[in-house]
């Protein structure tokens, strides 16, 4: 039999508490303003409307934040906290506000300007590959990250004696975990 989820009966019930339901003495809320493009050139982003809101203590992008990489392990180190130069996917993060509350936070956003010169999307893996697609990384001409080909044991010699060898591709789904509340944290 399956253990028992202790979490259980406080989610169903509703007494559990999330992130969203802590208030803190002097707390700020936080939004994050993410890019509307697929792939676009920052022209520019000016925060002085968002900065001069009442309530709206801080306003930042990359323009305030080290450009240390980092991403998936040391040989894919491509990202940065805010997208520089330009931006390689619809929702790549550009700005982050800090604010008295959730809508001053959200008002702030939407007084953040962006200028923008789009650039020409690539939507498919194997397109991305072919020669003449747009670059969408300058650190990956041709747009390749990193190519792994991995062989255990003698393979020929296991092919040569197989009664059956299959070869083909496989693809599946892209998958995530289905979260009950959005990422979030709070710092003290």
């Amino acid at each position: 039999p399956r253990a028992p989820r202790l979490d259980a009966p406080d989610k169903a019930t509703g007494r559990a508490v999330y992130t969203d339901d802590i208030r803190r003495p002097g707390m700020l809320h936080g939004a994050i303003l993410h890019s509307p493009h697929a792939h676009a050139r920052i022209k520019r982003i000016d925060v002085s409307r968002a900065q001069a809101l009442p309530g709206v203590h801080a306003v930042i992008t990359a323009a305030d934040a080290p450009a240390t990489r980092y991403g998936v392990s040391p040989a894919r180190y491509d990202e940065t906290v805010f997208a520089t130069g330009k931006v390689r996917h619809v929702g790549e993060e550009l700005a982050a506000v800090a604010a008295d509350n959730r809508e001053i936070a959200l008002q702030a956003l939407d007084a953040i300007e962006g200028e923008y010169e789009q650039l020409p999307v690539v939507l498919d893996a194997r397109e991305a590959l072919a020669p003449g697609s747009p670059v969408i990384h300058e650190l990956y001409p041709g747009n390749l990250n990193a190519e792994v080909h991995q062989e255990f044991g003698d393979v020929e010699s296991v092919r040569s004696r197989a009664a059956v060898v299959r070869s083909g591709r496989l693809e599946s789904e892209m998958q995530d975990g289905a979260f009950l509340e959005p990422q979030s944290a709070i710092a003290e």
